[in-house]
């Protein structure tokens, strides 16, 4: 079945991993595509939109604009218009990194990742919002990351940006919702593509129950199902696709899985007293 057959969507920063996977599953689903990416990357979003054409038979329309001015995001909105004569889901993707100690983060790697990574968001939510509006409904999906709700001292730009496409969601959430537009976040995580050194790799398995890290293609169904009318109801929330990362304290490794299936039974019923817990030898 064909859940997104006839609509258009429009996914930005389509030249990238995630952008690229997003885009060739909404064509799948019978999704016509409009994908931007900027300007260094124009190769990247013209040959994802050549590939996806080809394997689909579904029109793709790739663009260069830059979306951290206003005018970027008014050309780009009408340039789809033109194309499509109307935009049924938006797609936010676009990022920049923003990593490293606090001391060493030049003010241009902040300002790169807040422009590209929020500014972008509003301009385009509010642009392709109002094309929307016009039509009183509409899908919006601002893709986020586990950093916008979780700290990470390696991160600051990154998480801040996030953590604004988070705020941005709800509100926009209120503002667009009343002409029928729903918008949502969807949050990742730490996914394999993404090179982590041998001890950050291993750091991040010990918060995901699973035993792996992410990969792109772990989105895509909660991607189509959030621009959906199945999904109608669901309004300025994060919806968090990261395997459980985002809401995992610590697990002590002696309380970790042993076998895989579960062989033993649990000591709920036997009459061997369990582990005492540290606050169980604390004296007063």
């Amino acid at each position: 079945m064909k859940r997104l057959k006839n609509k258009v969507a429009l996914i930005t920063q389509a030249g990238s991993n995630f952008g690229r996977v997003l885009a060739e599953a909404y064509a799948k689903e019978g999704a016509d595509l409009f994908l931007q990416d900027w300007r260094e990357r124009k190769a990247a979003v013209e040959k994802n939109a050549h590939s996806i054409a080809k394997e689909t038979g579904r029109t793709v329309i790739a663009g260069v604009y830059d979306l951290t001015s206003g005018n970027g995001a008014h050309r780009m909105t009408r340039h789809a218009i033109r194309q499509f004569g109307r935009i049924d889901i938006l797609i936010n993707t676009a990022m920049h990194g923003g990593h490293g100690i606090i001391f060493d983060i030049p003010e241009e790697e902040w300002d790169l990742t807040i422009d590209r990574g929020l500014k972008s968001y509003f301009l385009t939510m509010q642009n392709v919002g109002e094309e929307m509006a016009r039509v009183g409904y509409g899908k919006i999906i601002n893709i986020t990351s586990i950093v916008g709700r979780i700290g990470s001292g390696g991160a600051l730009p990154w998480g801040a940006c996030r953590g604004g496409v988070d705020a941005l969601t709800y509100a926009a959430a209120q503002a667009l919702g009343e002409y029928g537009v729903r918008v949502v976040g969807l949050a990742r995580g730490a996914t394999e593509s993404t090179p982590y050194p041998e001890e950050a790799y291993k750091e991040r398995l010990l918060r995901i129950p699973f035993g792996r890290l992410a990969t792109e293609d772990d989105v895509i169904g909660p991607a189509i199902f959030l621009a959906t009318e199945e999904s109608d109801w669901v309004n300025g929330s994060i919806i968090y696709a990261d395997g459980g990362y985002a809401h995992a304290a610590a697990t002590d490794r002696e309380h970790r899985a042993t076998e895989y299936p579960l062989k033993r039974r649990g000591l709920r019923r036997s009459k061997k007293p369990r582990e005492p817990d540290f606050l169980d030898t604390q004296v007063s």
